[in-house]
C-alpha cells in the first residue's frame, strides 16, 4: 500500500478544516509555568481553553480514539496553528518537549522540521486537564507524528502506543539523513551478531502490515528469534538496541518501559524477525529478489525493516521508503483496550479473517450484496475483549464508507478475484454496486474506473463498530460470523 500517497489524499482532504478559533480568547495574560512542569503546564492550558475549544480538543478519558496509534488523522480537528492562541501555543509546545528526552528532542526537529513544525499538528486532551496530568493525557499527532504525555491508558509505557518518522532517505540505502537511522543501525549490529541458526529463525520473507501493533499475551504466537536464546554478544547488541528506541523518551517513561517488559518475561521474552524483502544492498537491490549464489557473494544485506514482538510488547521499525516506527509497551496485555466492550474473542482475527469482518461491516452499513477491502489489514483482534477503541485502531486513517458502480469489464483483477472468491458471478458487461471505502475507491490499481462513486459521511470504524454491536462476531470461535 502507497502510504506516502495516502498521506497527501488524507492531508488533502483536511487542509480546508482549520479555522481561526484563537481570535479573541482573552488570553494575553496567559503565563507558561517553568519549562519541565507538564503537570502545572497542562493545568494552565486546560484552564485556558473557551468553550469552542473545549469541545475541539478535550474528550473522555476512554474515548476510543485513544487507541489510535497511526501517525495521521488520529482526530478530524484543526492543527494547532489555527486552534491555539500563541500564548497557547507556547504551552502545547512545552507539553511537547516534555514528551521527550534531549535526544528525542534532537531526533524529533527534523520531523517537525519536513512536517510543518508544530502547527500542523492536532491535539487532543483524553480526560480532565485543569487536574493536572494524573486525570489527563494529552496526545499530539501530525503526518509523522503522535506522541503522549500524562494519564497512561492501559498501565502502558509511554503514555500507550507512540508512533513516528521522517520522510528523508527515501528509496536509499540506511535511509541516509533520517532522524531515526540509528534505529536501523542498531538493529542491524543485532543481526551481525546472530549464529548461523539464529540468522535462520530471524529471517522471514515478508513482514506484517505496519500497523499490526495489537499487544497478544503470554499465549501468543511470535515469529523470529528469541532474544534469551541467543548468545551473549547478541544479547549484549539486543539491550542495545531497546536502549536506542527507548532514548526518544524521558527518564521516568525508560524505566516504565523495562519495567512492562519485566513484567511478561523482560527483553528475554521478545523475539526480534527481519525481512527478506527489505533486506537490501548499496544498490537497493534486495535480499529476496537474488538467487543463493548471489547472496553469498554480496554478504549481508542491511535490514530496513525489523520488529521486536513479545507479551505486552510490539516494536515495529519501517525504514523503506523511509522510517515509520511504532512502540506500544503495556504492562497486562489483557486490558490493553479502550471504549465500549462488544465481545470477546478466544483466537486472532487478523489478516484474510479480519478482511472478511471489514467486507461483511461495510456490507451490512451500505446494503449492498458486494463489498470490497484491500488484502492489507492495519490491525488484528488479539484473544480477549473486543472493544470500540479496537474498531478505531482498525480504521486508523478515517476512511468513510463509499459505493461505487463499476462495470465488470472496468475491474482490477484484485477486485474481479476477491468478488469472485466470495461467490460473485462477473460479467464483463454488467455494471455492479461494490461496498468499499473512500480511499479504496481511488485506486484504479487495485479496484479498476468505476463509474460513479457514492461516499457516505460513515467512517469504516463506525460501520465496524455496528456490525459487532449486532451480531457480526462469532464470539465461541474467535472468528468472523
Amino acid at each position: 500500500m502507497p502510504l506516502l500517497d495516502r498521506r497527501a489524499f488524507l492531508v488533502g482532504l483536511g487542509a480546508g478544516t482549520g479555522l481561526a478559533l484563537a481570535r479573541g480568547l482573552g488570553t494575553r495574560g496567559l503565563r507558561a509555568p517553568s519549562p519541565g512542569d507538564f503537570d502545572a503546564t497542562l493545568r494552565a492550558l486546560g484552564a485556558s481553553l473557551s468553550p469552542l475549544q473545549r469541545s475541539r480538543i478535550v474528550l473522555p478519558a476512554d474515548h476510543p480514539s485513544r487507541q489510535i496509534d497511526n501517525t495521521i488523522a488520529v482526530l478530524d480537528r484543526p492543527h494547532l496553528g489555527t486552534l491555539l492562541s500563541p500564548a497557547q501555543r507556547a504551552l502545547a509546545e512545552q507539553l511537547y518537549t516534555g514528551m521527550l528526552s534531549e535526544r528525542g528532542r534532537q531526533a524529533f526537529a527534523g520531523t517537525i522540521a519536513v512536517e510543518g513544525r508544530l502547527d500542523g499538528c492536532v491535539l487532543a486532551i483524553y480526560g480532565e486537564p485543569e487536574r493536572g496530568a494524573a486525570h489527563a493525557q494529552v496526545v499530539i499527532s501530525g503526518g509523522h507524528l503522535l506522541l503522549r504525555g500524562g494519564a497512561r491508558a492501559m498501565g502502558a509505557a509511554f503514555g500507550g502506543g507512540v508512533a513516528y518518522g521522517h520522510q528523508v532517505g527515501n528509496q536509499r540505502w540506511r535511509v541516509a539523513g533520517n532522524s531515526f537511522a540509528y534505529h536501523g543501525d542498531a538493529a542491524n549490529r543485532v543481526f551481525a551478531a546472530l549464529a548461523p541458526a539464529e540468522r535462520a529463525q530471524a529471517v522471514l520473507p515478508a513482514p506484517p502490515h505496519e500497523l499490526v501493533l495489537q499487544v497478544q499475551g503470554p499465549d501468543g504466537r511470535f515469529p523470529g528469534v528469541r532474544i534469551g536464546a541467543l548468545a551473549e554478544p547478541a544479547q549484549e547488541e539486543a539491550a542495545r538496541l531497546l536502549d536506542a528506541v527507548f532514548s526518544c523518551h524521558p527518564e521516568a517513561e525508560r524505566a516504565e518501559a523495562y519495567s512492562c517488559l519485566d513484567a511478561n518475561g523482560g527483553p528475554s521474552a521478545l523475539h526480534l524477525s527481519f525481512y527478506e524483502s527489505h533486506g537490501f544492498y548499496e544498490d537497493m537491490r534486495s535480499f529476496a529478489s537474488l538467487d543463493p549464489g548471489e547472496r553469498a557473494r554480496r554478504g549481508d544485506p542491511y535490514w530496513q525493516v525489523w520488529r521486536l514482538e513479545g507479551p505486552g510488547a510490539v516494536l515495529h521499525f519501517q525504514g523503506h521508503p523511509h522510517v515509520h516506527a511504532y512502540v506500544q509497551v503495556l504492562r497486562d496485555p489483557a486490558r490493553a483496550n479502550l471504549g465500549e466492550s462488544l465481545g470477546r474473542v478466544t483466537a486472532s482475527v487478523e489478516g484474510e479473517a479480519m478482511r472478511g469482518l471489514l467486507e461483511a461491516a461495510l456490507r451490512r452499513e451500505t446494503g449492498e450484496s458486494l463489498a470490497f477491502h484491500g488484502a492489507d489489514v492495519p490491525g488484528r483482534f488479539c484473544p480477549g475483549e473486543v472493544t470500540t477503541g479496537l474498531a478505531y485502531a482498525l480504521d486508523p486513517y478515517c476512511n468513510r464508507v463509499a459505493v461505487m458502480t463499476i462495470a465488470g469489464r472496468a475491474m482490477a483483477p484484485a477486485l474481479r478475484e476477491r468478488l469472485a472468491a466470495t461467490g460473485a458471478v462477473i460479467e464483463p458487461g454488467t455494471r455492479y454496486r461494490v461496498a468499499t471505502t473512500e480511499w479504496y475507491a481511488t485506486r484504479e490499481d487495485l479496484v479498476g474506473s468505476p463509474d460513479e462513486v457514492a461516499t457516505a459521511a460513515t467512517f469504516l470504524r463506525d460501520a465496524l463498530v455496528e456490525h459487532l454491536r449486532a451480531g457480526g462476531l462469532a464470539v465461541e470461535r474467535g472468528a468472523v460470523a
